[in-house]
């Protein structure tokens, strides 16, 4: 089953704060999670383009990607489709999930 990544505006307000390397690190997660959903889910396939590139649920339906330092992307999973919430580093993805 090939999934579907959308984009909340929370999404696009968190990236906006974001300084340019932190951003060139967020767009090479979603180059790899494009990817990783558009290969059945294959971490190999991934891995090429981030070699560090990880995928973990944190709690249903949450999930985090992230491939390097302490950037990570949060998802939300609604069946096929993935639904990008939060760019931001370990605390303000720890800060996001005490709030949901």
């Amino acid at each position: 089953m090939s999934l579907y990544l959308y984009y909340r505006p929370s999404f696009n307000r968190s990236v906006k704060r974001l300084g340019s390397s932190q951003k060139k690190i967020v767009g090479t997660i979603l180059e790899a999670l494009d990817i990783y959903y558009s290969s059945n889910c294959s971490l190999s396939e991934a891995r090429q383009i981030a070699p560090r590139f990880f995928y973990k649920q944190l709690r249903k339906p949450y999930y985090e990607a992230g491939i390097k330092g302490n950037m990570r992307v949060v998802l939300r999973r609604e069946g096929s489709n993935c639904i990008a919430i939060l760019a931001g580093n370990h605390d303000q993805i720890e800060q996001f999930l005490s709030q949901v």
